[in-house]
């Protein structure tokens, strides 16, 4: 199993969003991935652009990943994702 927790950026459209993401997936590069992002930005806008989305997660070195989201809890900052692709960690 691949684990990450740590800075991120969502990205959709011009919107980008600062978040610790907690990921986990499978050890396949395929394999299912997902968890969530927090933000301590939390704006309509974030909640507008992330909603039922595809977006790109972005980690600190560089990989990126497209992800889906999957629910919002809104003014609380979380975001539940899952990735689509390859797992970037």
């Amino acid at each position: 199993m691949s684990n990450y927790q740590g800075p991120a950026v969502l990205i959709t459209g011009d919107v980008e969003i600062d978040v610790v993401a907690t990921l986990s997936g499978g050890r396949a590069e395929l394999a299912e991935w997902g968890g969530s992002a927090q933000t301590d930005t939390v704006t309509e806008e974030f909640f507008a652009a992330m909603d039922g989305d595809r977006a790109t997660l972005r980690l600190p070195d560089g990989r990126e990943a497209s992800v889906l989201a999957k629910r919002t809890a809104i003014g609380s900052g979380r975001l539940k994702i899952s990735g689509v692709g390859s797992i970037p960690f």
